[in-house]
Order: structure tokens, then sequence, then C-alpha cells
């Protein structure tokens, strides 16, 4: 058994790019370095559908890594909508909230409104929520320590005079939380509480 355990290591250490020897001269506290550098914000941001952050970052946050992962996907009516894709974004992040809303395969946006209807709040709380846009439209945001907010949503937008149509996953920073004002009316569900 021990012959086995040893073998498994030496294979690990070997996959991880480290020779056996080395490894074994380093004792117990060695460090693993990962191949590649690590991406920027921007970097990140230019890669069509995200890319999977390292989950041993201390600054990963799995709801972050699942909209990046997903960014980039096309919008189709009743298949990968606004509210679709949030509750696939959160299933994949950990959050099965399907039966605490509604599936969003059979539950409209207002009708998720109405079923969270004593949990919504009026104000984004610190941390991720579920935002509803005028009773038809989901997204979601994070609002950070320094007041600034994180946006993801599916959506689509049809050309008008000041705008380009697109469709679509994708995120917006805002630098304060109160800058993000899409729709007239607005409520919040803090999904993690």
């Amino acid at each position: 058994m021990k012959k086995l355990v040893l073998a498994g290591v030496m294979i690990a250490l070997a996959v991880c790019g480290v020779s056996a020897l080395e490894g074994g001269s380093r004792g117990g506290d060695a460090e693993f370095l990962l191949a590649g550098m690590p991406l920027s914000e921007a970097e990140m941001g230019a890669v069509e559908g995200g890319l999977p952050r390292c989950c041993h970052d201390v600054e990963y946050d799995p709801i972050e890594d699942k909209c990046l992962n997903n960014k980039g996907q096309k919008y189709e009516k009743g298949d990968n909508d606004c509210d679709i894709w949030v509750e696939k974004v959160l299933k994949e992040a950990g959050y099965d909230i399907a039966n605490r809303w509604g599936s969003a395969r059979i539950t409209s946006v207002d009708g998720h409104m109405r079923i969270l209807a004593g949990q919504l709040i009026d104000k984004a709380p610190k941390g991720w929520s579920i935002e509803f846009v005028d009773n038809d439209h989901v997204a979601l945001i994070r609002v950070n320590d320094d007041g600034s907010a994180d946006v993801y949503h599916q959506g689509y937008n049809y050309k008008t005079p000041t705008t380009v149509a697109w469709d679509g996953s994708r995120g917006y920073h805002y630098s304060q939380v109160k800058a993000h004002t899409w729709g007239d009316r607005r409520a919040y569900w803090d999904f993690d509480r």
C-alpha cells in the first residue's frame, strides 16, 4: 500500500512539473507553481466566454467565475434568457435556487417576484443578489466593499439612435452602485442569506 501511495505522489509531482527528487528535497512546505500567468481583469474581460479562475486564489469568487465562464452566450427566449441564465450560473456556483424562486424554465420574471414578494428589498445589499428590473428582467449584481458594483446578465438590445444592437450575456462594472440605474423600478433578492 505504501508503494502505491508513493507512486501516486511521484506521479502527481511529475504532472505538476516538479520532479520527484526535487519534490522530496523541498520538504512538507513546498509551493507548486501552476503553468501560465494570471490574467488581468481587462484580459479576462476580453476573452469570449470568460476563463475559469483558480479556486485556490484568495480572491476566488465562484459566482463571478461562473458569470465569466458563461459570458458571451447567445440570448434565446425560453431556452437561455435572463432568468434561465441567472439560475444556471448560480447552480454552477453552488446555489440551487430553482425551488425557492420557481424554476426559470416555467416561471416568468414577474412570477419569480410574486413568489419572493416578502423577501424583495429596495436597495442592493453588499455581496451578491439578484436584481429585478421593471418586472421583466433579472441580473446578478455584486455590491463590493468600496461601494462599486459588478452586474452580469443575459439579454438583448435593439438598435436605437443612441445604441447598437446586441444580444448575449455580458458584465459591467460601476464605480458606484448608485450609478447602475437600469429601468424605472428595481428590487433585489439576497438569495444567499
